[in-house]
């Protein structure tokens, strides 16, 4: 076809050359000579090559002449397999599907990557027809329509993307190019169908297409919307153009991760920061910082190479009680929304622990829990008072002698282990063995008390070995030089073990003296001699005190929150709040508040994190707020890795795949593909070549052609021989 027909009216000029060739009138020159029959064979050969030049020159003419006109009128090969005419581009239906990963916010030269990939789709749709109808999909953790239908109300959705905001996570791209597809799909009339993918480039969004089947479908289901599938016949009908608008070779460091040991630390302990930096682009040396409440605690610097995770390790000591915002960063660099990483560090002064049973069976364990301290840090109360005190304000309840107990405490307690709290239980006189039973948590119910002779009263207390498959563990420290052996007079003999229960410690080789069972995200240990001396010497012993702190710490231990969360992770309100209550106000960083479910049960349930930064906590009664979240981005979004057009090509398996790197080369080959390939270019060379071949064969012609008299050869006698 051609973009000017009109100019093909210039093809009757084509006839011009032949005209004046034919009308053209040769002088003739009269020149009397007697001899006649030499200048006729001479006119004779003169004449056929002079017919031949015309000939030339007039083909050559004419060439140039239909050349000519053809360049004007724009020769284009279109291709009319989308149901394109030839004399104009019939109406389409197109996707557009924005990249809205937090590596779109990339800073180059021309700007940041996500408003150029903003740019180019307004382009896009501004050099649509009137009649063709666009839909718009952002890809992110989940696919996001913000115009849901084609429409052909341009502007609407030019307003529509200039509005949108990078989002801080992650993106797959095959599933909002699913559900973009799918919105073709459905429009009843048939027409061509685009899709525009808007991305950096980098391999990461792209890997859910490399997951399609041997059908050529792949099925994509979110919590709020039917599955979807980018079927063969999409790929095959279905034009995909992609803007790679990112660097070519990205630069970024990153704090990769961070894992802070101990995970319970109390004032007076060191504390290790194990990070991981990660860097994409040449290896170089980079420095990473340590903050602390926005004082400067650290310094280190290491070489990472391109592609890698490399270690490093700081040590804090002396941090003061209470919760610290602690902060890694490498240097600003092009993508600086990675460049920091935030964590909490909380500091306990005491670990607070609930005892209950009568005075007379607890003393000893109150004394060995904190001898002259404050009130608060042990409290005693009656087995009675369990079902009106707030457990979670406590790392530790021990239940020394205490039951029988009520329903509603035996409820309270398995509430409290489920959600990370410990409970240790030292048998007594009082109780009922029967009564055990009431307990469904127990590692093993006790069946009977049984009194130890003399003679077998000493007993060496042995750790055991973990065995394959055992969740619950007890690491027992011992003052340097002590020998741990008991004098028992009374044991428990218990009965077997329950699920996810095992012997911790034995008196001698095979009674248990120390049990434990994992619970939900708490443990419940059971001891076989009370907490007095009436039972043992264990109160007496210097490892009395270690094994019941060693439990409160392992209990504190299951129970601690993390350090830090991913962004859009779905939690337990309970777990990564510390001591949470319903009526606590969670606010975000940008001072929104927190959405938290409630399913029932005291068990509060966050259902996506929106946002990086620090989560503060308002409590009911009042008071200052204290940070109880930190949220980042998950870092696999930070491996810049670029992917070639032919692997995207490969990997996506669309027919007609188009990837270019600027909007400029876009629009090139969007206008190439829907109107066909221009030909002017190479018809104006072409008629070029034939006005020089005309211009070098007439000059030729006129230097060589002879009359008829200078082809006659006269001899020396004056005779002419030819």
């Amino acid at each position: 076809m051609f973009g000017s027909p009109m100019f093909l009216w210039a093809l009757v000029a084509a006839a011009i050359p032949l005209m004046l060739h034919m009308f053209q009138r040769r002088k003739t020159v009269l020149t009397p000579f007697p001899t006649i029959r030499f200048l006729k064979a001479a006119q004779k050969r003169s004449s056929s090559r002079v017919r031949f030049e015309n000939f030339i020159l007039w083909l050559l003419r004419t060439l140039l002449v239909v050349a000519l006109a053809i360049a004007f009128a724009q020769p284009i090969l279109r291709n009319l397999s989308d149901n394109s005419g030839w004399l104009s581009r019939s109406a389409r239906d197109i996707a557009i599907v924005l990249d809205a990963s937090y590596s779109m916010n990339y800073e180059m030269d021309r700007g940041k990557v996500w408003q150029i990939c903003k740019d180019a789709a307004v382009q896009t749709v501004q050099g649509l027809n009137p009649g063709d109808r666009v839909c718009v999909y952002v890809a992110g953790d989940e696919p996001l329509p913000i115009i849901e239908k084609p429409t052909t109300e341009h502007a609407t959705v030019i307003s529509a993307i200039q509005g949108l905001e990078c989002q801080q996570g992650s993106s797959r791209l095959e599933d909002a190019v699913a559900f973009a597809l799918h919105a073709l799909a459905q429009q009843e009339d048939k027409r061509a169908q685009e899709l525009f993918v808007f991305t950096d480039g980098q391999a990461l969004p792209w890997q859910g297409f490399r997951a399609l089947g041997e059908d050529g479908s792949t099925t994509n289901k979110t919590e709020n919307t039917a599955a979807v599938k980018i079927t063969r016949e999409m790929r095959d009908s279905v034009s995909l153009f992609s803007l790679l608008a990112g660097a070519v070779t990205p630069d970024n460091a990153y704090p990769a991760d961070v894992k802070v040991s101990p995970s319970l630390m109390l004032a007076g302990q060191s504390a290790r920061i194990q990070v991981r930096v990660g860097r994409s682009g040449p290896a170089k040396q980079i420095s990473i910082g340590l903050s602390v409440d926005g004082q400067e605690s650290g310094s280190r610097s290491l070489t990472v190479e391109p592609g890698t995770e490399k270690p490093l390790e700081f040590v804090l000591n002396n941090l003061e009680p209470g919760v610290h915002v602690a902060t890694i960063s490498t240097p600003q660099d092009s993508l600086s929304v990675d460049d920091s990483f935030q964590f909490l560090l909380r500091v306990r002064k005491q670990l607070p622990v609930l005892v209950a049973g009568p005075s007379d069976s607890t003393k000893y364990l109150r004394a060995a829990l904190a001898p002259g301290a404050a009130d608060d840090t042990v409290r005693q109360v009656a087995p009675s008072e369990i079902e009106s005190v707030d457990l979670r304000d406590y790392q530790a309840v021990f239940l020394c002698d205490a039951l029988p107990l009520s329903g509603q405490a035996i409820i309270r307690l398995e509430s409290y282990v489920n959600n990370g709290g410990v409970v240790a239980i030292f048998p007594g006189d009082a109780a009922d063995f029967s009564s055990y039973g009431e307990f469904q948590m127990l590692p093993a119910l006790p069946r009977k008390a049984t009194d130890i002779a003399v003679a077998d009263a000493a007993r060496a207390l042995k750790r055991l070995p973990l065995q394959p498959g055992q969740q619950v563990n007890f690491q027992m420290s011992l003052p340097p030089g002590t020998i741990p052996t008991v004098a028992l007079k009374r044991v428990v003999e218990f009965s077997e073990l329950t699920e996810h229960a095992a012997v911790l410690v034995t008196a001698g080789d095979d009674t248990p003296f120390l049990l434990g069972r994992a619970v939900g995200r708490g443990r419940v240990f059971i001891f076989g001699v009370a907490a007095t001396r009436e039972w043992s010497t264990f109160p007496l012993t210097a490892f009395f005190v270690p094994v019941v702190h060693q439990l409160i710490r392992q209990g504190a231990g299951a129970s601690v929150q993390p350090t830090h969360l991913v962004l859009g992770s779905s939690v337990p309100a309970n777990e990564s709040i510390p001591n949470f209550r319903e009526d606590d106000e969670i606010t975000t960083p940008s001072g929104a508040a927190l959405q938290i479910r409630d399913n029932g049960n005291h068990n509060f349930f966050i259902e996506a994190i929106p946002e990086i930064g620090i989560y503060t906590r308002t409590k009911a009664s009042g008071g200052t707020a204290e940070s109880v979240l930190a949220v980042n981005t998950d870092r696999f979004e930070s491996h810049l890795d670029p992917a070639s057009p032919d692997e995207l090509g490969e990997w996506t398996g669309f027919k007609k795949f188009f990837a270019v790197t600027d909007a400029e080369e876009l629009a090139r080959v969007v206008e190439e593909h829907r109107n066909g390939r221009s030909f002017t270019e190479v018809v104006l060379w072409l008629a070029l070549l034939l006005s020089l071949a005309e211009w070098w064969f007439a000059n030729r012609a006129l230097r060589s052609r002879k009359g008829a008299t200078e082809n006659l050869k006269v001899s020396l006698s004056g005779k002419v021989t030819e």
